[in-house]
């Protein structure tokens, strides 16, 4: 994109060429979400099975790619290794806690698979480019393929050692649905925003502004090297934070920085923005992959690392999209971006402080909090999990209305339990309904 959409026309004939690769970023994970994650989940021998599918249908892929490379066939098969390329990364993260012995680990763990791929990448790129100059494309893409292949078969030694998948358990689903984890998706998909938005709108503010090409290099480099250094001091900063405190760090240091930026903008505070920006997001999905690999039941974890990772691609691309749109200046941005930071950071410390404070609440009946959380289960397309959770209700509120013997003079309570029944059995129609819409 660098070199055909940006710097070989103006800053503004590339906006709209921009735009349009940024949308088609968008097009894996659209089949990712509603197709993968399912599939993810159901592939017969579990995830680690799914890995080496992966391995062995990219080295199909790649063979064909050499073979049309100057056909319309290139486009599809490209697209093909995309969205198996993500599918291998969903069922990766989705398979590590079966393959660590202690949850405290996680961060870590995650921190070495981003590291060790970071510079494997690096070293097969620098190959790639070696071998693309003395041979041809062809010959670069069939040596991907038998890459793919011996991927495939470290993927089967994977497969040998993890253990296996247990069943779902419902109250895990119910973790998912608490604040501490969906307001950790969100500050993720805040710090994915802000990065989108830096990179993009500042390389093409300094484009306008007549910057010299080595200076958006260097926000790039600053970027890469941020997201390296953050897999360095995740686990170290989990040896004595939480992942709830790893996020706060992850939010203040960005805020503190673009501020800086923003009162005294030059080339170098401009670059160490980037840097922390890099950081924090590297820190922050250590610990978001820590977060919801211990919550999320691993029988449902394929759906829920698709649907995660179409929402922050998601975050990425709209806050792209926006700084391609506007035109303002470099110090401008800046301070929008401070801004915002700020904000995020406040309503975060506020949220921290509500959950820290929180109590468990004894006001409202576990029957009807189940029914809340049956109904949250079907609005996130767990039908299965949400019928469960929804007999348990009904369960509650009948075990409560046989030891709570109720004053016959009263009927508020049993009315109560009455239509607590009723609507459980209404959330289990409706679930059913989504399973299988065909009427019996």
């Amino acid at each position: 994109m660098a070199g055909s959409i940006f710097f070989s026309v103006s800053a503004e004939a590339a906006r709209p060429r921009v735009l349009l690769f940024l949308v088609l970023t968008l097009a894996p994970f659209l089949v990712m979400a509603p197709l993968v994650g399912p599939v993810v989940d159901r592939v017969r021998g579990g995830l680690a099975t799914t890995m080496v599918a992966t391995f062995m249908l990219r080295a199909a892929l790649a063979w064909l790619l050499a073979e049309h490379l100057r056909t319309l066939l290139l486009f599809p098969l490209a697209f093909g290794v995309l969205v198996v390329a993500k599918t291998y990364t969903v069922s990766r993260n989705a398979l590590l806690p079966s393959l660590v012995d202690d949850q405290q680990d996680l961060v870590s763990a995650n921190a070495r698979l981003s590291r060790s791929a970071t510079i494997a990448g690096a070293v097969a790129a620098g190959m790639a480019v070696w071998l693309y100059s003395v041979s041809s494309g062809v010959w670069t893409l069939r040596i991907g393929a038998l890459v793919y292949v011996f991927g495939a078969l470290a993927a089967w030694r994977v497969r040998s050692v993890a253990r296996p998948i247990a069943p779902i358990d419902p109250s895990a689903l119910l973790e998912l649905a608490r604040p501490d984890v969906s307001g950790a998706v969100w500050d993720m998909m805040v710090l994915r925003a802000a990065i989108g938005f830096a990179l993009f709108q500042f390389g093409f503010s300094l484009r306008s502004d007549g910057e010299p090409t080595w200076v958006f290099g260097s926000l790039i480099l600053a970027n890469g090297v941020g997201a390296f250094v953050g897999t360095l001091i995740a686990p170290l900063m989990r040896r004595r934070l939480t992942e709830r405190s790893m996020f706060t760090v992850a939010l203040i240091g960005p805020a503190i920085m673009t501020a800086i930026c923003g009162v005294a903008f030059n080339r170098i505070t401009l670059v160490l923005t980037v840097l922390v920006l890099g950081v924090a997001v590297s820190v922050g999905r250590r610990a978001l992959d820590a977060t919801i690999q211990t919550k999320a039941p691993g029988a449902r974890r394929g759906q829920v690392y698709a649907s995660l990772e179409t929402r922050l691609e998601l975050a990425w691309v709209a806050a792209a999209c926006l700084a391609v749109a506007v035109r303002v200046a470099t110090w401008v941005g800046v301070l929008a971006l401070a801004g915002f930071l700020a904000f995020v950071t406040l309503l975060h410390l506020r949220r921290r402080r509500g959950l820290s404070i929180l109590r468990p609440v004894v006001a409202t009946p576990l029957a009807e909090r189940l029914l809340m959380r049956a109904d949250t289960l079907a609005d996130h397309g767990f039908y299965d999990e949400a019928i469960v959770v929804a007999r348990a209700a009904a369960e509650a509120a009948e075990s409560r209305h046989r030891q709570e013997p109720l004053d016959r003079s009263d009927s508020t309570d049993s009315s109560s339990e009455s239509d607590l029944r009723s609507a459980a059995a209404a959330s289990i129609e409706r679930a059913r309904r989504r399973i299988d819409p065909t009427p019996p």
